[in-house]
């Protein structure tokens, strides 16, 4: 791999790791920033670095780097009640690096809006299992707080990136 896309993937790593200290406790699951620089990620890197810049992000964490919301490490993160999240960053970003062209802004902000559904869809569901709480509360804690938040963070990454991809094209 080139040394300038290894650069780029460090740099998307470190940011995610950055973005996840801006970290609002409100109960099981935090309100952070990482969900913005997933986007980010996926959106000004591509299918393939994005995701891969996701999971650099995830292995730092695994093994203990305090990367994670609220300055936390270890596989206790991965597999505990937010797990199905960070799980799901890699997919997100390869789905927007590969679904966003910045040629139609009406379907880039649809697959945009519903990344931020398929998140949900893994964690949710992983909040549940590993709580035990049924599926309504899973909702109610993992979700419908956020809904607002990450729609306006995910659309905010759409518009910086159309920015920075109209100033320098990132992906080269």
């Amino acid at each position: 791999m080139p040394i300038k896309k290894i650069t780029k993937i460090a740099l998307f790593a470190s940011i995610l790791s950055v973005l996840s200290f801006i970290s609002i406790p409100i109960g099981t699951v935090p309100i952070t920033l990482q969900t913005f620089g997933v986007f980010l990620a996926g959106l000004l890197l591509g299918a393939k670095e994005g995701a891969v810049a996701c999971l650099v992000y995830i292995l730092l964490g695994a093994v203990g780097l305090p990367v994670f919301a609220g300055g936390r490490g270890g596989l206790e993160v991965l597999i505990g009640p937010t797990g199905g999240y960070l799980i799901s960053f890699p997919i997100a970003a390869f789905i927007l690096g590969k679904g966003v062209n910045f040629k139609n802004r009406i379907l880039d902000l649809l697959i945009v809006i519903l990344c931020v559904f398929f998140i949900y869809a893994i964690g949710v569901p992983y909040l549940k299992y590993v709580t035990g709480m049924d599926f309504d509360k899973a909702l109610k804690i993992g979700m419908i707080p956020f809904i607002i938040p990450d729609i306006i963070k995910t659309v905010a990454a759409y518009f910086i990136s159309v920015e920075v991809n109209k100033r320098i094209n990132i992906r080269l």
